[in-house]
């Protein structure tokens, strides 16, 4: 049983599992090897799969696209047909009626839903007629490439042109067009079909293709008709500019596939370049981006890594554990060997006992401290070395051991000199095959009772300093203004006599309380103190407003200042510094509603606002004084007002501003330019701001603009200025009406009279002379009457019309005849133009005769004896608003209209300056003529002809068909 017990060290046997170790190595590196190899090779063959399956797959698509673009665009070729021919009978695009065009037009869009529009343009270029509107713009397409190519070219083939805006509903379209030739070759015209670039935009989007997916559908030369998606800005590029070798061998290759960098240079894309295999010249180019393209590649190939890295990981941490266990073992092995070295140098006695408190083992420690030879201690007995140890104790002990297993117990030991030492036995219990055995470790203690003893005498003199510190710290707690609390693991250890008044607690409640009692809930308290927490434990001071509540629940804000105890360790408490800001925090408050109110009037109010400083420099302006000059806030602030405005700026803020009365404000108006250079009225407010001292500190001024105010002040000043011309032209006008009124009357009844007087005794001849006289002058009298008659009628909108389609030549012809008694008494010509083809427009012949009669009558009132006056037809005209017209001219050759003029002669009761000097007249007869022009939608104006004479035009507008 002792040599059982008799642990001696003894030589490290070598390690016998070195061959296992590195057999299990090389086996890893070949399954790594393996592996690799196998990874790379289904690399490489789902990577030849995937792009081969990708060609394959884009040139179907590109063959697919082919195949529609073809059918599209034969689509259309089939619809333009019976067009094409129908205009080559006839003779070209001009012989063909714009109505009956429309409809034929109109039903074949409609059967041709890729088709926005059917067109036919003129040998001129002019639209002649239009599928979607009738009657048609007169829009000219004659700069268009396409119109250029089929007059210069004798090609009636189908052409696909480059995408253009249509100038008629300005959306893009793919002009495709057919030449019309006249019966002798010439040529005739153009039919054009607006092919619609969203038919396809619609296909392709149906195709659900991937996102990165491109398509040029593009012209046999490399001009793009059309991409997807979709970018205006490409249409109409030629792509075989930038390799026309390599585009022309892949034309003619009809179908290929590339890879080529996309114009960031970054990403690679594949193409495949497919050529129409019809009759009609188009070529698909499609391209996606391979790294989208390759995306399930990748994802697979990803996959398929991480499950070989997966599988390297579980046999890299198995071959670990493995081979750690070898080692653990190996270990084991030479512990056993320095456990049975280590026990026997240990410096503590350790023994071994039986139930019977026989020794079983001691080291060499036990045989140094007692004096006895190994032997001797294995012959003794455990209670014969600590003489205050009896039988019946050890048998207590060992009963313990059974239950505790463990077990410290303070006795002496007997030396070799045989002094008691103090010492620390403790016990554990053993168990060795089926043997019970208690392993005494036994640890000199004297130089820890002398320590111990040493430890309670500072103990005792530390807690004497604590407790005069503590007296210190409470007089400086309760002598502070502000309330302060110690708080330990989030609950309340320490407070002073402000606290206690501020939240209305008795010190002995309030100690030992939940930090989070004094707020509203937990919750809260959790998330404020989240903040606090993360900044004291930094070792920083958190510093921060919070709502508190009180022990009767009534809340209040406080400044809370927070630090910890000890820097970076909250665990040992926290310090917190409360200050009531409840007043404070109203106070602001207010202050800051006060200046958001003031700042929001000052934002939102229409009048434009700015600030100076004593410098003169711009502090603020308000969007509205930015939005008046047209300026940046940005450009404004810190500039000088005298240099952007220069003595403008000195009226808004005069240099004794700051002496003025507080009371009154400076009122001014002045103008200033906005950045534009424009000048703009405003009429300031502005006062000064002075500090403490009475200087001053900044000025101020509001600046209403009164553009609108002077606008109107304008208008009535021309009010009153033409309501005194209108007197003016009023009193001029009743007294020469009743000159005009008393002239005729007055020679109606002296030669009614004379007649009276001298019937039976004159002659025949003189009585026919007086019914002549008075018939003229009755005659006169009727027109004056009648000019009257008519301007009452058009101020009252009761003139009727009767307006029918007429030839314009044949009115104008009636007028002149109307007029030629008096042309033949004047003497004068009439040049009238016979060579403008027929006019025909909509207008009531009898008035527009009375307008033609006027201005004849004008005319000849101002033109010489034996003069001239021409008329002229103006065949293409147009109106103010873009309407085409037809129309006349009549001029004189008389003195002209004065400069200034031109309009006046137009108003009812105005008269030219000349027509006054000269005498006669009411002023009425050109007013109702651009009366009776303005309600057939016409117009009548007149101007001085640099060669002489007034030239007066009319205007009707013209009849289409």
């Amino acid at each position: 049983m002792n040599r059982l017990f008799r642990l001696r060290p003894s030589a490290t046997p070598q390690p016998s599992l070195r061959p296992l170790r590195t057999g299990l190595i090389v086996f890893y590196c070949i399954l790594l090897v393996a592996v690799a190899a196998s990874l790379a090779w289904m690399t490489m063959r789902d990577y030849r799969e995937t792009m081969d399956g990708l060609e394959r797959q884009q040139l179907s698509l590109a063959r697919s696209l082919d195949e529609h673009a073809t059918r599209t665009f034969i689509s259309v070729e089939q619809g333009m047909q019976n067009i094409v021919e129908s205009l080559n009978g006839l003779g070209g695009v001009d012989r063909a009626e714009e109505y009956m065009m429309h409809i034929l037009l109109r039903d074949k869009t409609q059967l041709t839903p890729q088709t926005r529009g059917l067109i036919t343009i003129d040998d001129q270029g002019y639209i002649r007629a239009h599928g979607l509107e009738y009657p048609v713009r007169r829009v000219n397409l004659a700069d268009r490439d396409y119109f250029v190519y089929h007059r210069t070219f004798d090609d009636l083939r189908l052409r696909m042109d480059r995408p253009v805006i249509s100038r008629t509903d300005n959306l893009w379209l793919i002009p495709v067009t057919r030449r019309i030739n006249r019966p002798d070759g010439s040529f005739g015209g153009v039919v054009l079909a607006g092919v619609e670039p969203e038919y396809f935009l619609r296909f392709y989007q149906s195709l659900k293709l991937p996102p990165s997916t491109r398509i040029e559908l593009m012209r046999a030369d490399g001009m793009v008709l059309l991409n997807f998606p979709f970018q205006p800005a490409e249409l109409g590029r030629n792509m075989r500019e930038s390799a026309p070798l390599e585009f022309e061998a892949r034309r003619l290759r009809h179908a290929s596939a590339y890879r080529e960098l996309d114009a960031s240079g970054r990403n690679e894309r594949l193409v495949v370049f497919h050529t129409s295999t019809s009759d009609l010249p188009l070529i698909v180019r499609v391209s996606i981006d391979l790294g989208s393209a390759l995306a399930k590649f990748r994802g697979d190939l990803l996959t398929r890594s991480i499950a070989a890295v997966g599988l390297i990981l579980v046999v890299t941490v198995l071959l670990y554990l493995l081979l750690r266990q070898l080692r653990h073992v190996e270990e084991i092995e030479s512990r056993l060997y320095l456990t049975q070295f280590t026990v026997d140098q240990s410096p503590d006695v350790v023994l071994w006992a039986d139930h019977l408190s026989y020794l079983r083992y001691a080291n060499h420690a036990a045989e140094r401290n007692t004096g006895l030879a190994n032997d001797e201690l294995l012959a003794s007995r455990l209670t014969d070395l600590f003489p205050d140890m009896g039988q019946a104790q050890w048998e207590e002990i060992w009963a313990r051991l059974h239950i505790d297993k463990r077990m410290i117990l303070n006795t002496h030991l007997r030396d070799h000199g045989g002094h008691l030492l103090p010492v620390e036995i403790t016990f554990s219990h053993i168990e060795f095959n089926t043997d019970a055995y208690a392993c005494c470790t036994v640890r000199d203690i004297t130089e820890q009772q002398n320590t111990e003893r040493e430890l309670r005498r500072h103990r005792d003199h530390l807690q004497d300093l604590v407790l005069e510190r503590t007296a210190e710290i409470r007089t400086v707690l309760d002598a502070s203004p502000l309330a302060i609390m110690l708080s330990v693991k989030n609950s309340v250890r320490l407070v002073n006599p402000v606290f206690e008044t501020l939240f209305g607690y008795e010190g002995s409640e309030i100690i030992g309380l939940p930090t989070h009692a004094l707020f509203a809930s937990p919750s809260r308290f959790e998330e404020i103190m989240q903040t606090v927490w993360t900044r004291v434990s930094a070792g920083g001071v958190f510093r921060g407003e919070m709502e508190l509540y009180r022990r009767d629940h009534s809340s209040f804000w406080a400044m809370v200042y927070a630090k910890a105890l000890v820097p970076g360790d909250v665990s040992k408490g926290v310090i917190c510094v409360i200050e009531d800001v409840t007043s404070q925090r109203i106070a602001a408050q207010a202050l800051r509603q006060s200046e958001r109110l003031k700042r929001t009037i000052i934002d939102t109010t229409a009048d434009g606002y700015i600030l100076i400083d004593e410098a003169r420099h711009i502090v603020d302006v308000n969007q509205a004084f930015c939005l008046l000059l047209g300026y940046r806030r940005e450009e404004l602030i810190g500039q000088q007002a005298t240099l952007l405005w220069g003595e403008a700026a000195e009226q808004i803020f005069p240099a004794d501003l700051a002496d003025r009365d507080t009371t009154r404000n400076h009122i001014e108006e002045v103008t200033l330019r906005t950045l534009d250079g424009q000048p703009m009225p405003f009429l300031v407010n502005s006062a000064a701001i002075h500090d403490d001292n009475r200087r001053l500190e900044y000025a101020f001024a509001f600046l209403t603009n009164i553009s609108y105010l002077k606008e109107i002040e304008k208008n009535l000043v021309e009010a009153k200025e033409a309501a005194e011309a209108a007197n003016v032209a009023k009193s001029a006008f009743l007294a020469n009406m009743s000159h005009e009124l008393r002239t005729p009357m007055h020679a109606i009844l002296s030669f009614s009279e004379m007649g009276q007087s001298k019937v039976g005794r004159t002659e025949p001849n003189n009585l026919a002379r007086y019914f002549e006289r008075i018939h003229s002058s009755g005659n006169r009298l009727l027109v004056l009457l009648n000019d009257l008659l008519d301007m009452s009628r058009l101020e009252a909108n009761r003139m009727t019309y009767d307006k029918t389609r007429s030839h314009l030549q044949q009115t104008v012809l009636g007028a002149t005849q109307e007029i030629s008694p008096l042309l033949q008494t004047r003497r004068l010509h009439l040049d009238i133009d016979e060579a403008t083809p027929a006019l025909y427009a909509v207008f009531d012949r009898a008035r527009l005769t009375q307008v033609v009669v006027n201005l004849l009558s004008n005319a000849i009132k101002f033109s010489p004896v034996d003069g001239a006056i021409e008329i002229r037809y103006l065949a293409t005209a147009l109106l103010h608003d873009g309407t085409p017209a037809v129309g006349l001219t009549v001029r004189d050759r008389g003195p002209g209209i004065p400069p200034g003029e031109e309009e006046l002669i137009f108003d009812k009761f105005i008269q030219s300056s000349r027509m006054r000097e000269t005498g006669g007249g009411t002023g009425l007869g050109l007013a109702i003529s651009r009366q009776i022009m303005e309600d057939h939608g016409g117009e009548i104006f007149a101007t001085s002809h640099p060669q002489g004479g007034a030239l007066f035009t009319l205007l009707l507008p013209a009849d289409g068909r």
